[in-house]
C-alpha cells in the first residue's frame, strides 16, 4: 500500500485585499492552522473521498476541479480524506475565513503529485483548480501563500512572491468576528459596480503600505496601516461591499484612538482582523475590548513552512 499525506497552512491578507486584482502588491502570511490530505491506495471496494472540517462544505466541486487541473486519471484506486478542521471554530462549526479552501487545494494538488512522482509545478496546478472552482474569482495570493508558507509580497500580475521578515518589534492579534464571510460575492459586487477614484486611491496606498511592509520599520508599518485604512474605507463605501461590518469598523476606530492599528483581512464583512501595535500591554488591552465587543483571538502565529508531504508505502 502506498500513502501520501500532505498539509499547507491558511493565510491572511495584511494588505491589499481587492487592489491585488488592479495589480497593487498584496502582503500576506501564512498561519499555524493547516489543512492536511492523506491519499492512500485501496481496492475499488475501499476507495472514498472522505471530508473532515470545512472539506464536507466545500462539496466535491473542489475535488474534481483539483483533479481535472492535475490531470490525475486514477482517483477510483484511491481513497482520500480532506481534512480543515483547523480552520472552524470547534464550538460553534463556523468557518474562521483564513483560506481554508486555498489549503486544501494545495495540499491535495501535492498529495496527487507526490504519488505519481510527477514534477509539476503544484502553484500552477492548485492555482488553476482553484480558479475554476471559484469560476475564474481570486489573484491566486492565498494558493501563494500555502505552496510558500511564511511573510509575502505577492504581485498578480507577474504571478511573484518575494519573502519577507516580520518586522522586529511589531506585534499582532488575529481577531475572529464569528461571522463568515463570502469573499466571492463581495469580488463579485465589485465588478459590477461602476469604478470610483477611490479604487485608484486604494491601489495607491497597497503600494505604499507594500513599501512600509518590506521596509521593516514597525512605527511606519502602523501609520501606513491607518492611511490604507482610510483608503479602503472610502472603496468599501463608494462600491457597497460593507468591508467593515461585523464589529470591524468599530475596533478601527478604537485602535485609532488608542495609538494602534487595526484592519479586517481581506475580504471583510466578518471573518478576521488584525491588530498591529509596538507596546505589548496596549495590544493586550486592545484585545481584551476587543472580546469585550464579541470577538474572539485566535491562538496563531506565522508558519514558515509551505506545503509538505510524507510518502509511506509497504
Amino acid at each position: 500500500m502506498i500513502k501520501v499525506t500532505a498539509s499547507a497552512p491558511g493565510k491572511v491578507i495584511l494588505s491589499g485585499e481587492y487592489a491585488v486584482l488592479d495589480g497593487a502588491p498584496a502582503i500576506s502570511m501564512a498561519v499555524n492552522r493547516r489543512a492536511v490530505v492523506t491519499l492512500a491506495s485501496a481496492g475499488d471496494d475501499n476507495a472514498a473521498v472522505r471530508s473532515l472540517g470545512l472539506a464536507g462544505q466545500l462539496d466535491s466541486g473542489l475535488f474534481d476541479c483539483v483533479v481535472r487541473a492535475s490531470n490525475f486519471s486514477r482517483s477510483n484506486d484511491y481513497s482520500f480524506v480532506l481534512d480543515t478542521s483547523a480552520f472552524v471554530d470547534a464550538e460553534s462549526g463556523t468557518k474562521l475565513g483564513i483560506g481554508s479552501s486555498a489549503a486544501v487545494t494545495v495540499a491535495l494538488v501535492k498529495a496527487i503529485v507526490s504519488l505519481v512522482g510527477d514534477n509539476s509545478d503544484v502553484d500552477e496546478i492548485a492555482a488553476i483548480a482553484h480558479r475554476d472552482f471559484q469560476q475564474g474569482v481570486g489573484s491566486g495570493v492565498d494558493i501563494a501563500t500555502s505552496v510558500a508558507g511564511g511573510f509575502l509580497e505577492f504581485r498578480l500580475q507577474e504571478t511573484s512572491i518575494t519573502k519577507l521578515a516580520w518586522p522586529t518589534g511589531l506585534k499582532f492579534a488575529l481577531l475572529w468576528s464569528g461571522v463568515a464571510a463570502s469573499t466571492r460575492s463581495r469580488v463579485d459586487r465589485l465588478e459590477a459596480s461602476d469604478t470610483r477614484p477611490s479604487r485608484a486611491r486604494l491601489s495607491e496606498e497597497a503600494s505604499a503600505i507594500a513599501h512600509s511592509w518590506a521596509s521593516g520599520d514597525a512605527d511606519v508599518i502602523i501609520a501606513a496601516c491607518r492611511r490604507y485604512n482610510d483608503a479602503l474605507m472610502a472603496f468599501s463605501v463608494d462600491h457597497k461591499l460593507g468591508i467593515f461590518e461585523a464589529g470591524h469598523d468599530a475596533l478601527a476606530q478604537d485602535a485609532l484612538a488608542n495609538g494602534l492599528a487595526y484592519k479586517p483581512c481581506g475580504a471583510g464583512g466578518g471573518d478576521v482582523g488584525i491588530a498591529l501595535a509596538t507596546d505589548r500591554e496596549q495590544l493586550s488591552a486592545f484585545v481584551a475590548r476587543a472580546k469585550a465587543s464579541g470577538f474572539q483571538q485566535l491562538d496563531i502565529e506565522i508558519d514558515d513552512h509551505g506545503v509538505q508531504v510524507r510518502r509511506e508505502s509497504d
